[in-house]
């Protein structure tokens, strides 16, 4: 798909969302630009990461920071 072709589905279905929703794939968009100023651009094909440990980790990480949220919520 062209670069071109890309940002027009992009904008297509951001039109379609509204509220939280267009919240979330801001979100989404933000953690891409950081990654990509962290780590360079993303290039699944030739990535040496593991997807799945990255993913598994991360995830994990989630957890964590929520069971935390959810603690301070009750002190």
């Amino acid at each position: 798909m062209s670069d071109v072709a890309g940002f027009d589905r992009l904008l297509a279905l951001a039109h379609r969302l509204d509220g939280d929703e267009l919240a979330v794939l801001l979100l989404v968009a933000e953690r891409l630009v950081r990654g990509r100023e962290q780590y360079g651009i993303l290039h699944v094909a030739t990535d040496r990461r593991c997807f799945p440990v990255e993913a598994l980790e991360e995830a994990a990480d989630g957890l964590v920071y929520a069971a935390a949220a959810l603690m301070r919520g009750r002190q």
